[in-house]
């Protein structure tokens, strides 16, 4: 006899309901705490509501990492778990309940209903790699934004200690190349720089640009330090080692968070990465965040969790699609399908040809570039669905 669990998630407690294959409620109701001591008896729980050759599948909403030690927690006591959109369990409670109260004993019931009655579930079913994918590329996502920060804090202290140096260096992120840290490092001021010695500059230089750059360059900043409208000052140099040890740190951060992200992508293989323009990272927080394809119905309904479906006005005489994004959802996922968009409309020339025609109709920049997300979704859809690799002579309305 099959037993079927269903938990309602939340931050600090959670709540079990069981039920049997005939649908007779077992457990209407526990509520366990989000520790150890909570897991123990949950499982204690799930364990006695067990049959001798019967088997137990839980049940749960995909609410983000509030649930993920205990969908990890399950799988390793060897229970089958199955993570459902939010969105597909209250479609479900409209369908099957007149119930217009929300509690999280009644979900709990609700969820472990659904999972009895789905006969599609194993579409559903947690994937570990894909928790951990998620997981992973927010945390990238964070430490991008933090070294964004602290380049803005170094630029400041740069400008202010040596503003002739950045311009004459050629491309706005030279000035962040791992040669000139690794200089003023060593010299973490106009003046010390100004006394330079040629020889170490250019050994620092050399080695640290891969041998692009050398004698040449080190004599070039040692005369603009001469030169400088710069004030010396002890704690601008101070700030400016700091700054550069948190630059260095972050970059060696993001390098390995990247790595660990390339350990998952080449576990799952996803056929993401077929399509012309996307790469790895941007394959990654696809992926990451849409979590199992099945969550969704059709592909809009993936446009409407990224938030990047256009709005629309329908009051009276007015009606029509305004084009503007309503930007609700997952900001990450709505990132990535932009940058995937704009890419695949350079590499491929079906999709360079789309943007093209809408551009001829007059659309703006940004409007043409959500036609081609709206198509790469429908596209990214059929892919994840079927495991079916970016096809260039297969066009897809």
């Amino acid at each position: 006899m099959m037993i079927y669990a269903g938990i309602d998630v939340a931050k600090y407690e959670h709540h079990l309901s069981i039920i049997d294959d005939q649908g007779t409620v077992l457990l209407a109701d526990l509520e366990f705490l989000n520790n150890r001591e909570g897991f123990l008896t949950a499982q204690a729980t799930l364990d006695n509501a067990r049959t001798a050759d019967g088997q137990v599948q839980v049940g749960l909403e995909n609410t983000g990492h509030y649930g993920y030690n205990l969908i990890s927690y399950l799988r390793q006591h060897k229970f089958q778990v199955f993570a459902y959109n939010p969105l597909l369990i209250k479609k479900y409670i409209q369908a099957n309940t007149l119930r217009h109260t929300k509690t999280d004993p009644q979900d709990a019931l609700e969820i472990a209903k659904k999972l009895r009655s789905d006969t599609t579930k194993v579409s559903f079913e947690a994937d570990a790699d894909i928790i951990e994918l998620k997981s992973d590329t927010r945390y990238l996502e964070g430490l991008k934004r933090k070294r964004v920060k602290t380049k803005l804090a170094f630029t400041n202290v740069l400008d202010q200690e040596f503003p002739e140096l950045a311009p004459n260096l050629g491309p706005v992120s030279a000035k962040y190349s791992q040669w000139l840290l690794a200089l003023l490092k060593r010299y973490p001021s106009t003046d010390k720089l100004a006394h330079g010695r040629i020889n170490t500059m250019t050994n620092i230089i050399t080695k640290y640009s891969m041998k692009q750059h050398g004698e040449e360059m080190a004599i070039k900043v040692r005369e603009l330090a001469r030169e400088t409208i710069g004030q010396a000052s002890d704690s601008l140099s101070f700030q400016l080692l700091q700054l550069i040890d948190a630059l260095q740190f972050e970059t060696q951060q993001i390098k390995e968070a990247d790595q660990k992200i390339h350990k998952i992508m080449n576990r799952i293989k996803t056929p993401l990465l077929s399509i012309p323009g996307v790469g790895e990272t941007l394959a990654a927080i696809i992926l990451a965040e849409i979590r199992n394809v099945n969550y969704f119905q059709s592909p809009n309904q993936i446009l409407a969790f990224a938030g990047a479906e256009p709005s629309i006005i329908r009051s009276g005489e007015m009606q029509g699609n305004y084009g503007h994004m309503v930007k609700h959802g997952s900001t990450q996922l709505r990132w990535a399908l932009f940058q995937a968009a704009r890419l695949c409309a350079m590499y491929s020339p079906t999709m360079r040809a789309y943007y093209q025609k809408k551009r001829s109709e007059g659309k703006p920049y940004l409007v043409a570039l959500s036609h081609v997300v709206k198509k790469l979704v429908r596209i990214i859809y059929h892919i994840l669905k079927y495991n079916d690799p970016w096809s260039e002579t297969v066009i897809r309305d």
